[in-house]
């Protein structure tokens, strides 16, 4: 708040007189009631302008100024000038000849400082901490009055400086408040208006009751109300919108009306000027709406698309950070297992296990931050395929090889169903043993007895991989979603971060073929894909 003097002056901080001290009776009062408090023969309450701090309310002062200079934060006291080397730099000590003590905390809004409060006294003293609270609490109230009264000051400048007229209304109808321009416009001035009610007004008698009776229905229902009215006076129709909302108290409760009203007579005169010209040129205005209108279409089509590029690019941004920070952080974790597996003594075999654990979930968690990556990658259709010949029998064996550690674990056959013959597929190798790893992968997982049989079938143009399970199944209603990105089957059934499907069907469409189940719950499941012919 510290800022010119004309500042102050527009807040009311201080009078037009070059330094003088506006009258303020509640300041003047919290001021003497701090030297009462305090036990002080003299008290300040300065504002800082322009270098130096004006004293608005004065006891036992004679000075009206003192220099500014840099003052310390919260509640200062000098207890004896001839013994504090502080006292030589304050300012507000010469503003009493030969004082030794002073106690001061500053004025502020926020963390701006804007002013003092202080007392002072010739003699040395130490002040009782009931003392220094009383000035403490002074100067944050002087604070909050200088503050209000600033925002005060500011809200009618600008219901001043607005076009439109401004009233307030009690429960009984009758003014509490009128702008001056809101008077002005009914003859009248604020003073006239306050406590009487519309009809004793005088102005628009017909009104009147109408204008009662939206009262009431904002008084009842604490809603806003909007009306239009032309008042004929003697220069002409006076068109006025009226806006009517409830004024409510510190506990929501209703305690009057505020009503804004807006001449429009202008603007209802343009209206009525720009609809006659619309009447004669009501075919050439529909065309230039209809090219208006598909251009506009277009321009925000092509807004949409930038902004959807752009929300795609700061989130692979965000997730090329967040994915390098998690691998890195996986890594360590990863490292810190290995090693402590290697420290641990040979008969630590429950050690051993929990460790072992924590380096598979490390791994299951490190698999789904490269899966968020493929679907960033997926989405931004920056999936890289890089096509070659591959025998499909291979692939399979492949497959197969990387998940029958898991299988046999879990006691469940795997079965690997190849023609004897070569069977060329053109494919991404490393991008299809990805699609085998969500797929056969998800059969052993949820293949609890049985087992996994994974098939090779050449056809016409193409090559069919089948893997079947003997699962749970899915239900009916759950089968359509299954390859659709982040969906997850309801407890009891397949479920996961809802990434790997989405990942496989990306790939393989990507290659040209396509990807399907079928499914019978209790009975097991049956993920096929195509590849074009190598």
């Amino acid at each position: 708040m510290a800022g010119s003097r004309e500042d102050l002056l527009a807040a009311g901080f201080l009078s037009p007189g070059a330094g003088a001290a506006s009258p303020d009776p509640e300041l003047d009062e919290l001021t003497r009631y701090v030297a009462y408090a305090c036990n002080a023969p003299y008290a300040v309450l300065a504002v800082e302008a322009r270098g130096k701090m004006w004293f608005k309310c004065r006891v036992g002062v004679d000075a009206a100024e003192a220099p500014l200079t840099e003052l310390a934060p919260g509640v200062e006291v000098i207890e004896d000038s001839s013994r504090d080397p502080r006292a030589s730099l304050h300012p507000l000590l010469a503003a009493v000849p030969d004082a030794r003590f002073l106690a001061a905390a500053p004025l502020q809004d926020g963390p701006a400082r804007f002013g003092t409060l202080a007392v002072l006294d010739r003699r040395p003293r130490s002040p009782a901490p009931h003392q220094l609270e009383a000035l403490r609490v002074a100067a944050a109230q002087a604070s909050a009055l200088l503050q209000l009264r600033r925002r005060v000051r500011l809200l009618e400048a600008l219901i001043e400086s607005s076009p439109d007229q401004f009233y307030a209304f009690d429960p009984r109808g009758r003014c509490l408040f009128a702008s001056e321009r809101g008077a002005s416009t009914m003859g009248l001035v604020p003073a006239q208006m306050v406590g009487r009610t519309w009809q004793e007004m005088g102005w628009d008698s017909g009104y009147a009751a109408q204008f009662q009776g939206m009262l009431r229905l904002v008084l009842d229902t604490g809603q806003l109300i909007e009306d239009a009215r032309a008042v004929p006076t003697p220069a002409g129709v006076v068109h006025t919108e009226y806006a009517l909302g409830p004024l409510r108290g510190p506990r929501g409760e209703i305690e009057g009306v505020a009503v804004t009203a807006r001449d429009v007579t202008v603007r209802v005169a343009a209206e009525m000027e720009r609809q006659a010209a619309e009447a004669e040129l009501q075919t050439r205005e529909e065309l230039r709406q209809t090219l208006e209108a598909e251009r506009l279409a277009r321009r925000a089509a092509e807004e949409a698309g930038e902004t959807a590029q752009k929300a795609v690019r700061q989130r692979d941004d965000v997730l090329a950070v967040v994915s390098h920070d998690l691998r890195n952080v996986l890594g360590v974790f990863r490292i810190t297992a290995a090693v402590l597996s290697k420290e641990l003594p040979e008969d630590a075999g429950r050690a051993r296990e929990r460790i072992a654990a924590l380096q598979g979930q490390a791994a299951g968690m490190g698999r789904l931050v490269d899966d968020l990556v493929e679907v960033a990658r997926i989405d931004a259709g920056s999936l890289r395929i890089v096509p070659g010949g591959c025998d499909a029998r291979a692939l399979a064996q492949d497959a197969a090889a990387a998940v029958r550690p898991v299988a046999q674990q879990k006691g469940i056959g795997l079965v690997v169903q190849v023609p004897e013959d070569p069977v060329p597929v053109s494919c991404d190798r490393g991008r299809i043993l990805q699609v085998f790893a969500n797929v056969l992968g998800n059969a052993v997982k949820f293949t609890d007895r049985g087992e996994v049989r994974l098939e090779v079938v050449p056809g016409d143009g193409g090559v069919r991989f089948s893997i079947r399970d003997t699962g749970g199944g899915v239900s009916p209603e759950h089968l359509p979603h299954l390859f659709e990105r982040y969906w997850q089957a309801r407890q009891g059934e397949r479920s996961g971060a809802g990434l790997g499907l989405y990942i496989a069907r990306s790939i393989v469409e990507a290659h040209g073929g396509r990807i399907w189940a079928d499914s019978t719950p209790g009975q097991g499941t049956t993920i096929s894909f195509t590849l074009p012919s190598g």
